[in-house]
């Protein structure tokens, strides 16, 4: 059985979504979700170039979502949600 992870978000990846409408709460939907998702990993996975940690990103309603897991502590981040135009 795969285990469920509380999610949390930098404030500061919200800031690209609108303020109301369908894509935003797309998001929203997908973000409440992820901790019970987040074992079947995201759409691609990207590294980061200075520490080389994996960060999973998926792509919802025109955002791309990058996140990572922390499974010591049972949790999910998500680090930046942009326009995946």
């Amino acid at each position: 059985m795969a285990k469920d992870y509380r999610v949390f978000v930098h404030l500061d990846a919200l800031v690209t979504l609108p303020k109301t409408g369908k894509r935003r709460a797309a998001v929203i939907r997908y973000l409440q979700i992820l901790g019970q998702i987040a074992h079947l990993g995201g759409d691609y996975e990207v590294k980061d170039p200075e520490t080389g940690r994996p960060f999973n990103v998926s792509q919802v309603a025109g955002y791309a979502i990058t996140w990572w897991i922390d499974g010591p502590v049972g949790e999910v981040k998500v680090v930046d949600i942009t326009s995946a135009n």
